[in-house]
């Protein structure tokens, strides 16, 4: 199996600046180029299934590769984003400055933390491989399957399939509306390709 983790596109709260989280967040006009960017590549890649987070901001991608491709949208909780609790919707200083234990325990491990009211980073990466793995049982070994998924999410996934610490992934940069890809076979997972952007036009391109 040849899956496509795909970052949503920019939305109204990561714009601002702001740790979203679970906040069904909406995506802004850039997020929608993106989105179509997205819809466009994803006829070459000839998707067998498509799988979305319920957060909106990923339904939305995932609705534009599936108009582009004729594959239905298969909602699975198991990839949306990490639960926030009491931090969403905060910006990072607010996060320094109302929580400064829990920013520089973020800083220092952030596999050590667990957000109030929220989950941890091992949370994420339990229910987030579990879905992998039904997919890996789910579809063949020459199927192309599309997951439209988030920041974190996609990080908590890609140190499981190279076993690094989650301790690291404060030091792996996630695009919006990137592309990750993990191949699975006779030698098991492997990392293809990480945070890939050019399948977005230029002017689309965009970091944070």
């Amino acid at each position: 199996m040849r899956l496509h983790l795909l970052r949503h596109g920019e939305t109204d709260v990561n714009a601002a600046g702001r740790l979203q989280g679970s906040t069904d967040s909406i995506l802004t006009p850039l997020g929608r180029r993106q989105a179509r960017d997205l819809g466009v590549a994803s006829i070459a890649w000839k998707p067998a299934a498509i799988y979305s987070s319920p957060l909106s901001r990923a339904r939305d991608v995932a609705d534009q590769i599936g108009d582009a491709t004729g594959v239905s949208v298969k909602i699975e909780p198991r990839i949306t984003e990490m639960e926030m609790g009491a931090l969403e919707g905060v910006t990072i200083q607010q996060m320094r400055d109302d929580w400064p234990d829990l920013y520089q325990g973020w800083r220092r491990d952030a596999s050590s933390v667990t957000m109030p009211n929220g989950e941890s980073l091992g949370d994420v990466q339990l229910r987030a491989m579990a879905a992998i793995e039904e997919f890996d049982v789910r579809h063949d070994s020459d199927d192309t399957v599309i997951a439209v998924t988030h920041n974190f999410t996609i990080r908590c996934i890609v140190a499981a399939v190279l076993d690094l610490p989650l301790a690291n992934i404060n030091h792996m940069d996630l695009s919006l509306g990137s592309r990750t890809t993990i191949t699975t076979g006779r030698r098991g997972r492997r990392l293809n390709g990480y945070n890939a952007v050019d399948h977005l036009t230029p002017a689309n391109r965009v970091g944070y």
